[in-house]
C-alpha cells in the first residue's frame, strides 16, 4: 500500500491589537526575561516585524542594538 497523503492546511485568523496592549505586552516580556536572569550583551532583532520590540530592549537593557535585513 502506498503512504498516506494528508494535507495539511495553516489557517490564520485576523489578530488585531491596540498600541497599548502592544507596547505592554513588549514590557511584560522584558520583565520576563529580566526575572529569568537573562544575560546579553546586545540585542538582535530581524527588520521585518521585530525592529520595535528590539528597540525597546535595547533601550530596557541598555545594550546595543543590530538589525538584520531580510527577503521574502
Amino acid at each position: 500500500m502506498g503512504g498516506c497523503n494528508v494535507g495539511i492546511y495553516n489557517i490564520m485568523s485576523d489578530l488585531f491589537v491596540s498600541w497599548e496592549e502592544y507596547h505592554q505586552k513588549t514590557e511584560e516580556l522584558a520583565i520576563k526575561v529580566h526575572d529569568d536572569g537573562w544575560e546579553f550583551n546586545q540585542v538582535v532583532c530581524i527588520a521585518k516585524g521585530g525592529m520595535r520590540v528590539g528597540d525597546v530592549f535595547a533601550r530596557i537593557f541598555d545594550v546595543p542594538l543590530a538589525i538584520l535585513s531580510v527577503e521574502s
